[in-house]
């Protein structure tokens, strides 16, 4: 009983928007498909596949020349049983001439809500593949990769937006010939442990109007780590927060305005590598998170609270609102949200009549919740 009034209400919550297909790995969830390769070729542009958590892993997938919609549960769902959608290799996003995702009421193709683990990542192998959309992921030493093996390539039109970036990059692997416009990094967590890693944006030099608003960059207590990597340039940074971690090692002629540094090895990185100061910027002053201890500890938690209710961070932005991550009322821009994906869920379920006679009624109470 329970497993069919969640599929019902899911199709429900989705069947407007175009053609769903559901996906679980585990036999106690009913879905359409058992994998998400599987639910992808059966799509066409515009559809919508949702990948419903599982104690599984999934296996990874393919998105070749379509435009749809992959949606999982979230990085932390808050319900009674919380499981992610976990992807353990990794996916491709390509097209044997390119494909251009575009257009206002499309949105593009969305990669939201799911858990990506070790791998290779988000591979997009193709030039010209615009306007994609990464909400709410988790990205696990799993990086999201511009393939070097494009000779030459423009990308335009990216949103990465309530993401953890843990331990992972976003890069390019051929930065001398790719290009990058019009990419918007907002409300993301970026988060190193020490190792390996140089750096969580790699590789864009050749760049035009790249934004980072309202991120929150740290890492782990025992030293100092850079958040750039392989010669990036003309970037605009507003309203960030950056804990031991350097914003302009491998980062040059790029805007800086209203962000704050603690306790990193450059806590000015707009007065160095030939970077503007925009103004508005604090240097090396405790931002004073209400889990400032946690932070300052670096450890990884994105649950924690990172809201700021006094000194140099709160209301210092540009905006007016608080440095570091968002947590507007109104909207999609609030931290507490992005551990869910946007579609409504159901928090709990439980049958209230245990014991029930031959043509009796069952009574059940479903509790939804929704985190736009």
């Amino acid at each position: 009983m329970k497993k069919f009034i969640s599929a019902v209400l899911l199709l429900i919550v989705l069947g407007a928007q175009a053609t769903v297909r559901t996906v679980s790995n585990f036999p106690a969830t009913i879905a359409q498909f058992s994998t998400i390769q599987a639910a992808v070729d059966a799509s066409s542009a515009g559809d919508t596949v949702y990948v419903h958590g599982s104690p599984n892993q999934y296996s990874s997938f393919d998105l070749v020349s379509k435009q749809l919609v992959v949606i999982g549960p979230g990085w932390a769902p808050d319900k009674q049983l919380p499981f992610e959608a976990v992807i353990n290799t990794d996916i491709v996003v390509s097209g044997v001439n390119g494909v251009d995702i575009s257009g206002a009421s499309s949105g593009g193709a969305v990669i939201h809500g799911l858990t990506f683990v070790g791998g290779t990542g988000i591979r997009i192998n193709t030039t010209a593949i615009n306007n994609l959309r990464f909400i709410r992921l988790h990205m696990a030493n799993s990086p999201i990769l511009f393939s070097g093996s494009v000779s030459s390539g423009n990308w335009s039109g990216y949103l990465f937006e309530g993401c953890i970036i843990n331990n992972s990059q976003i890069r390019s692997d051929n930065p001398t010939v790719h290009n990058f416009s019009n990419f918007l990094f907002q409300n993301n967590l970026f988060y190193e442990n020490g190792c390996c890693v140089g750096g969580n944006i790699q590789g864009f030099t050749n760049t035009s109007s790249i934004m980072f608003d309202h991120n929150l960059w740290y890492g782990p207590g025992s030293s100092s780590r850079d958040c750039f990597n392989g010669n990036c340039r003309f970037l605009t940074l507003t309203n960030n927060i950056f804990v031991r971690r350097n914003a302009a090692s491998q980062n040059s002629f790029s805007t800086f305005n209203n962000n704050i540094t603690f306790n990193t090895t450059n806590n000015t990185p707009w007065l160095s590598n030939s970077n503007v100061n925009s103004g508005g910027n604090i240097d090396n002053q405790d931002p004073q998170m209400a889990d400032q201890a946690i932070v300052n500890a670096g450890t990884l938690n994105a649950t924690a609270n990172f809201t700021i209710a006094a000194g140099p961070a709160n209301n210092a932005g540009a905006d007016g609102k608080d440095m570091g991550l968002l947590y507007d009322i109104v909207g999609s821009l609030n931290w507490n949200n992005s551990r869910n994906s946007r579609l409504s869920r159901i928090f709990s379920m439980n049958v209230l009549t245990p014991t029930v006679a031959s043509g009796g009624t069952v009574t059940v109470n479903v509790e939804a919740r929704v985190s736009n």
